[in-house]
């Protein structure tokens, strides 16, 4: 969407004389960014709410058809690191189709239409 709603900068920047590994370079950047931040804001709260499932048990399940009534909860640092890692490349995979398709993008053309 970043891509498609700048269209005119991008012309600019190239009129400008940016290659296109430049203007991929800045999409990819602000993809990362963006998911670095999602990424960040998930882990936070994912880990918060799993502090307090774990200290206030707030989910429970039915005795009838569970050995245990209460959801257990057990914070493994590795699975948090292989879960944001894999989060990160899966953003950085996700970035490089539009900011190829930016760096396509004929400057005067955008200038004129954009």
């Amino acid at each position: 969407m970043i891509v498609m709603n700048k269209k005119r900068e991008i012309g600019i920047l190239k009129a400008m004389g940016a290659t296109r590994n430049s203007i991929k370079r800045i999409f990819v950047i602000e993809g990362m960014m963006v998911g670095g931040v999602g990424t960040s804001l998930g882990f936070i709260f994912g880990v918060v709410a799993c502090l307090l499932l774990k200290r206030y048990k707030f989910i429970t399940l039915p005795g009838d058809v569970y050995y245990i009534t209460t959801l257990p909860v057990r914070i493994e640092m590795s699975d948090c690191l292989l879960i944001v890692l894999a989060a990160l490349a899966i953003c950085f995979v996700a970035t490089i189709y539009p900011a190829s398709q930016a760096s396509k993008v004929d400057p005067v053309e955008a200038i004129r239409y954009g």
